[in-house]
């Protein structure tokens, strides 16, 4: 496990928020390094200067999460962590920031942290319990998560998380009757609907999962990932392709992501026959979202079907080249398929 910071090519390095990073540093630094004034400076004006530098650090690592500025906030809270003494904020600041940079581990170790000081805190039982799940610590996963249900029936994200934590472990009445407590504990919002129709998608109950996916949308008319599994659901089904792909266009207009809905709209002009347009429409897709192998392989399934082998093969090759290794193997099967 690479344990270093993660590096994303983020503009907001170079933004005021970051020039105030390093105004801070430089205060820090001149505050700190006057030889005839630190001689005669008592250990409690030390302290008392470290503590108000702490708390500035903390205050604009706050500010830079709430911002989004991750790798700011990251630097922000780093700086308040080594001035002062066990600060719950700046613990649970860092297990956040760490999170949303993808450093599972080191988001462990400052959660752990947060809870030795908050030991009943919902938000860090349930992040905990989430960063396990992502480290496929699915029995650790569960223990925390039921916990965190149980002294806090509301954390709707907790009941979803374990939902998907039983599932993982193949337990699935479980997994259900965790996704029916988190509709229960907020029968107002999208997502614990969405989380029950896919596990209706994965039982192969379709009409189940539709229904579902539509309350989902009833909850909230904008919520781009419902109508992407309703698009999808329909193409599986090859039912009512115009509403499948209305539901496409809609959800990408909505949340572009990485053009799995553009590229399920465009998908549905090749199974109505528009094999022009399809290929036109995917083929742009692909350009716009390159590290979406899959769009690459429906782009090489439909070249390949109109007869243009050799930019086929382009397109399958370049699939493969942007498949996570974990998944390289899927890639050929699709090939496969599509030969």
């Amino acid at each position: 496990m690479n344990h270093h910071r993660p590096l994303t090519d983020r503009a907001s390095s170079y933004t005021r928020q970051a020039f105030a990073i390093a105004i801070l540093l430089v205060v820090s630094a001149l505050t700190g390094c006057r030889p005839t004034d630190a001689v005669g400076r008592s250990r409690s004006d030390a302290d008392h200067n470290d503590s108000t530098k702490g708390d500035a650090f903390k205050a604009l690592g706050l500010q830079q999460l709430e911002a989004g500025n991750y790798n700011d906030a990251y630097v922000a809270f780093k700086h308040a962590a080594a001035l002062t003494g066990d600060d719950y904020d700046i613990a649970w600041g860092m297990a956040q920031v760490n999170s949303k940079l993808g450093d599972d581990i080191e988001a462990l170790d400052w959660i752990n942290q947060a809870l030795s000081l908050q030991p009943e805190s919902a938000e860090v039982l349930e992040l905990k319990g989430r960063t396990l799940l992502r480290l496929a610590r699915f029995t650790e996963a569960i223990g925390v998560l039921e916990r965190t249900v149980q002294t806090h029936p509301d954390n709707t994200v907790a009941w979803l998380n374990l939902s998907a934590a039983y599932d993982a472990t193949k337990q699935p009445d479980k997994s259900m009757d965790a996704a029916r407590s988190a509709i229960t504990s907020a029968p107002d919002a999208p997502i614990p609907y969405f989380a029950m129709g896919d596990i209706y998608l994965q039982r192969e109950q379709l009409a189940e999962a539709e229904k579902q996916y539509r309350l989902a949308l009833e909850k909230d008319s904008a919520h781009a990932a419902s109508y992407l599994r309703l698009a999808a659901l329909y193409i599986r089904q090859n039912k009512d392709l115009d509403q499948a792909r209305t539901w496409a266009i809609k959800s990408e207009e909505l949340d572009p992501g990485d053009g799995s809905a553009a590229s399920a709209a465009a998908w549905v002009l090749f199974l109505q026959d528009r094999k022009v347009e399809a290929v036109k429409e995917m083929a742009k897709t692909a350009e716009a979202h390159p590290q979406n192998y899959h769009i690459w392989m429906r782009l090489g399934h439909i070249l390949d079907d109109m007869g243009d082998k050799e930019m086929a093969q382009q397109a399958f090759d370049t699939g493969a080249r942007f498949a996570p290794r974990g998944v390289r193997s899927a890639v050929a099967d699709d090939k496969q398929d599509s030969q």
